[in-house]
């Protein structure tokens, strides 16, 4: 007789169980979890055939994975769930190193409930990566969101970050990089922490990124402390970023460095950015001399790290005291903001 086929839908209930079926699977399925809390767990070469779709069975209990270590992967889909922090891993409670083909969707990823996950906490990172999406997530209550590093073909999209101590999105090492239409805010910083909304680094990192097009984020101070908007930096001096796009971003309320790209790039390109500034705070845009600027707003242009006070097909805009609604307005005003969040929606619904 011949063998059985595969079950296209499978219900679990518990961690073993999930470990189990996992380590089983071919692909073409859906893993169930029923409500309730799964406890951390760690595997290697789970690699089905066919995309493998992790998912709550009841989406409105939505299952609550503490901990994800998953190496060597792929074809995995990780959807509807709750990624609570547990606290008890070494780096992110959720990991993912040398994993092909992932998608992280619908999800709400947080530290540990209260202070100590703001405090402490770091919930996702993606190691080694290629081919990888998180789209339609929400991270918050952690001291970082999303450590990308060494990775090809990433993307994080459609997103709502906020209520963090420090980064939204950070890395080194990441080329063929999308990261679009997210909303960040609401950051609160401890005195020594140097917060971002994005940032990406050259540190320890032995050829230069490349292709990195970062397009349509809102970072907004809201109710939180201002943090640096976008922030690529060359710590090395020797690997320049290569194809660069900012596109269509707007900073509201942020540091010195609202937009910043601190590297000896000469395929950088900024195109109706916008950095609106409080009157508390100096923020600014800041390239070298190769960079193609076109139709930005800013208060303040340094180019070179020498101050211009007009840079043609650029506006000047002065710091404003409304906390950014006439250029969150501005910016909004005719575009589609459906691959945005409720959040963001719900705040130029506001103004």
């Amino acid at each position: 007789m011949p063998a059985p086929a595969p079950l296209r839908e499978v219900v679990v209930q518990n961690t073993a169980q999930l470990v189990m079926v996992l380590r089983q699977a071919r692909g073409g399925q859906r893993i169930l979890l029923a409500p309730g809390n799964y406890a951390p767990f760690a595997l290697r070469e789970i690699k089905p055939a066919s995309e493998l779709v992790i998912t709550s069975q009841d989406p409105a209990r939505r299952a609550v994975l503490t901990g994800v270590n998953l190496r060597g992967s792929a074809n995995l889909t990780f959807r509807n769930l709750v990624l609570r922090g547990s606290g008890t891993a070494a780096q992110e409670d959720f990991l993912f190193r040398d994993v092909r083909n992932l998608t992280i969707t619908h999800v709400l990823a947080s530290g540990r409930a209260g202070p100590v996950g703001l405090a402490e906490d770091k919930i996702l990172q993606l190691r080694d990566c290629v081919g990888a999406t998180i789209s339609h997530a929400e991270f918050t209550n952690a001291v970082i969101a999303v450590s990308l590093l060494d990775t090809s073909g990433v993307s994080v999209v459609s997103s709502y970050f906020h209520d963090l101590r420090m980064d939204a999105i950070r890395g080194g090492g990441n080329s063929n990089v999308l990261i679009a239409y997210n909303h960040v805010t609401g950051f609160t910083p401890a005195a020594k922490d140097h917060p971002d909304g994005i940032q990406f680094w050259t540190s320890r990192q032995k050829t230069g990124a490349h292709d990195i097009r970062i397009i349509g984020n809102v970072i907004h101070r809201g109710r939180g402390k201002a943090m640096q908007g976008i922030f690529l930096r060359d710590e090395t001096g020797s690997l320049p970023y290569r194809n660069i796009a900012l596109e269509e971003n707007i900073v509201v309320g942020g540091m010195f460095n609202g937009i910043a790209v601190l590297s000896e790039t000469e395929s950088l390109t900024l195109t109706a950015n916008t950095v609106a500034a409080y009157p508390d705070q100096k923020s600014w845009i800041r390239v070298n001399g190769h960079a193609a600027l076109r139709g930005n707003k800013a208060p303040i242009y340094l180019i070179g790290n020498k101050r211009v006070e007009r840079v043609r097909n650029n506006q000047v805009v002065p710091a404003r005291a409304d906390a950014g609604a006439a250029a969150v307005r501005a910016w909004a005003a005719g575009r589609p903001l459906h691959r945005y969040s409720e959040s963001l929606r719900r705040y130029v619904d506001s103004l």
